[in-house]
C-alpha cells in the first residue's frame, strides 16, 4: 500500500468545515527544568494530551466500519491485561476533515491539524498514520501527540527531524532506502545480464530529490554505470492525466531501450506497468513494496515482471499462510492474533489490520513503560524509545531503535509473484537495512 498519496483522496471531499487559518499549535508545557525544545531529553512533570491518571486517548487512522470488531477485539484484550503504564485505552474516532476537492496538501495537513487541536477529547497517539505527510505530523507532535506511521511505509528523509515524535517499527526514509537499496538490487541478482536500466522516482514528498542525490549515485557505485532517471508525478489526483502521463513514460523507457525499471518512492507502480504492458515494453520491475494487487488491470503477466523488496509482513497482498509462517517464533505475534480466534473474527479477513494496531499499541507499551517516568508524554515515549534497542514487531521482519532512529526497519527480503497461489511471497533470508 502506496501510503502517501492513496488516502489523500478520501479527504479531499466535500467542504472545508473548519477555519485553515491559526494552526500554530504549541508543544506540550514542560517543567521549569525543560528546554522549549521539541526534542528535549527532559521528561516534563506532567501527562501529554489526552492523557489522565486512568486512560489514555488514542485515534487508529485504519478504523473503519469493517475493521471495527477488530479494534474493539484488541482494545479490549489489552485493557484486560492491564492497559499502558497502569492506564485504561480509549479509542477516539479521526476528527470529521471535510475540504474541497481543489485543496491544496498544506490546506488539507492545516485542516486536519486544527481540528486536533479544537477537539475537547485529546489525543496522545494517532496509530496507523497512513498520510506520511512531514507537516502534519510535525503540527501533532507541536501539540505533544505522538503519530506512528503505517507499517510498510516509506516517509521523507525530513520526517523525523520536523516531526521527532514521530516513531514508526516498520517505517522507512527515502534517505535510507536509496542508501541501502543498491547493493541489495546488485546481491540479488535483479539487475544481472542488465542492457540498460532506468529509475524512475514517483513524485511524492522529496523522493525526486532523494533518488537524484542519493540514490542514482549509490547504484552507479553498486553496479558500475549511471542508470537514466525519470521523473513520474504519480500524486496526480486526473487518472486520465495520470494514464496519459504513464504511456509518455513508457514510451521514453522503449526509446531508451530499458529492460529493467527500478521505481523508487512511494507512489504507485500500477500506472507504469499496465501502460507498459499494453505497449510491448519487455522489462522487469523492482519497487519497494510486497505486492502489486490484482484487479483494475494488472494481469499476473504484469505481476510476474515485479519483484518487491519489502518489509511489511502486513502490506497488502500478503497471505495469511505467509503471515503466520513467518511470525510461528514471534510470542507477540501469536498472542495479537489469539485476540482474532477469541472474538471469533476471521484471521484470513483481519490479520493485517490486528498485527498493524498490536504492532502501535506494543510500541506505546514498551516504550511508555520503560521510559522511567511515571508521566506519560510525547517526550518519556521518546526515552523509552531510545532505549529499547531490538524491538520485537509483529509487522516487519526485524526492528530496532535508538538514538536518533525513529524508524525501525532493519532488514527486507525479495517479494515474487507465485503462479500456484496467484499471489507474491517473501523469498530467501532478510537483506540487513543500515543506517
Amino acid at each position: 500500500m502506496r501510503t502517501r498519496r492513496s488516502l489523500r483522496k478520501t479527504l479531499a471531499v466535500g467542504i472545508l468545515a473548519v477555519s485553515l487559518a491559526g494552526c500554530s499549535a504549541t508543544s506540550a508545557e514542560t517543567d521549569a527544568k525543560s528546554s522549549s525544545s521539541p526534542t528535549t531529553k527532559v521528561i516534563p512533570a506532567q501527562d501529554g494530551p489526552g492523557v489522565t491518571a486512568d486512560a489514555i486517548t488514542v485515534v487508529d487512522n485504519y478504523y473503519f466500519d469493517a475493521t471495527a470488531p477488530v479494534d474493539e477485539a484488541i482494545f479490549d484484550a489489552y485493557n484486560a491485561a492491564g492497559g499502558i503504564a497502569g492506564r485504561k485505552l480509549v479509542r477516539a474516532d479521526q476528527p470529521q476533515i471535510n475540504v474541497p476537492a481543489t485543496a491544496t496538501e498544506a490546506e488539507q495537513d492545516q485542516a486536519t491539524c486544527l481540528a486536533y487541536q479544537q477537539r475537547k477529547d485529546k489525543i496522545f497517539a494517532v496509530l496507523n498514520d497512513v498520510i506520511g505527510s512531514v507537516k502534519r505530523n510535525a503540527c501533532l507532535n507541536k501539540q505533544g501527540t505522538v503519530v506512528q506511521p503505517w507499517s510498510g511505509s516509506v516517509v521523507d528523509s525530513s520526517m523525523f527531524q520536523e516531526a521527532p515524535y514521530t516513531v514508526g517499527t516498520g517505517t522507512l526514509t527515502n534517505k535510507r532506502l536509496a542508501t541501502a537499496w543498491p547493493a541489495l538490487l546488485k546481491s540479488t541478482g535483479f539487475l544481472k545480464d542488465s542492457i540498460k536500466f532506468a529509475v524512475v522516482s514517483d513524485g511524492v514528498g522529496d523522493d525526486d530529490k532523494i533518488a537524484a542525490s542519493t540514490f542514482v549515485p549509490e547504484l552507479e557505485k553498486a553496479v558500475g554505470s549511471t542508470p537514466q532517471l525519470f521523473k513520474f508525478n504519480s500524486i496526480s489526483n486526473d487518472q486520465k492525466a495520470l494514464q496519459a502521463q504513464a504511456l509518455s513514460m513508457v514510451l521514453k523507457l522503449k526509446q531508451a531501450g530499458v529492460d529493467r525499471v527500478v521505481f523508487f518512492g512511494s507512489g504507485s507502480l500500477g500506472p507504469i506497468a499496465m501502460a507498459g504492458a499494453k505497449q510491448g515494453l519487455d522489462v522487469k520491475y523492482a519497487w519497494p513494496y510486497s505486492a502489486v494487487p490484482a484487479g483494475n488491470g494488472v494481469t499476473p503477466d504484469i505481476q510476474a515482471a515485479v519483484t518487491g523488496y519489502a518489509w511489511s509482513l502486513a502490506d497488502v497482498g500478503v497471505p495469511v499462510g505467509t503471515q503466520k509462517e513467518m511470525l510461528a517464533s514471534n510470542p507477540a505475534a501469536a498472542t495479537c492474533l489469539s485476540i482474532l480466534a477469541k472474538a471469533h473474527l476471521d484471521l484470513a479477513q483481519n490479520a493485517s489490520t490486528a498485527l498493524r494496531l498490536c504492532d502501535g499499541l506494543n510500541l506505546l507499551k514498551q516504550a511508555l513503560e520503560g521510559s522511567g517516568s511515571k508521566f506519560v508524554n510525547a517526550q518519556a515515549f521518546m526515552a523509552g524509545v531510545e532505549k529499547l534497542g531490538t524491538f520485537d514487531s509483529v509487522t516487519t521482519f526485524k526492528s530496532g531503535f535508538g538514538p536518533g532512529r525513529n524508524d525501525g526497519v532493519l532488514a527486507l527480503r525479495k517479494s515474487v509473484y507465485t503462479p500456484s497461489c496467484k499471489c507474491f511471497k517473501y523469498t530467501g533470508s532478510d537483506l540487513p537495512i543500515s543506517g
